[in-house]
């Protein structure tokens, strides 16, 4: 059985007893999991992008340094 098979089948059983209103709650909790992961996402890649522009700003730094040597 495939993983997310099981873990499908895992959250049904979890949520077969919860009440409408239980349900609508957890899926607004879902929701909310899952733009937190988007934007967790565009951080990091803005992130990594901005230690990039730093890592290239230190080495142009450095060897205009080494050039005044």
């Amino acid at each position: 059985m495939q993983t997310s098979q099981k873990y499908k089948e895992d959250i049904s059983n979890e949520i077969k007893d919860l009440s409408d209103e239980q349900i609508a709650n957890l899926m607004k909790i879902i929701r909310i999991f899952k733009e937190s992961i988007i934007r967790q996402r565009e951080y990091d890649f803005d992130l990594k992008k901005e230690f990039e522009e730093w890592d290239s700003l230190s080495d142009e730094a450095l060897l205009n340094f080494e050039d005044t040597l």
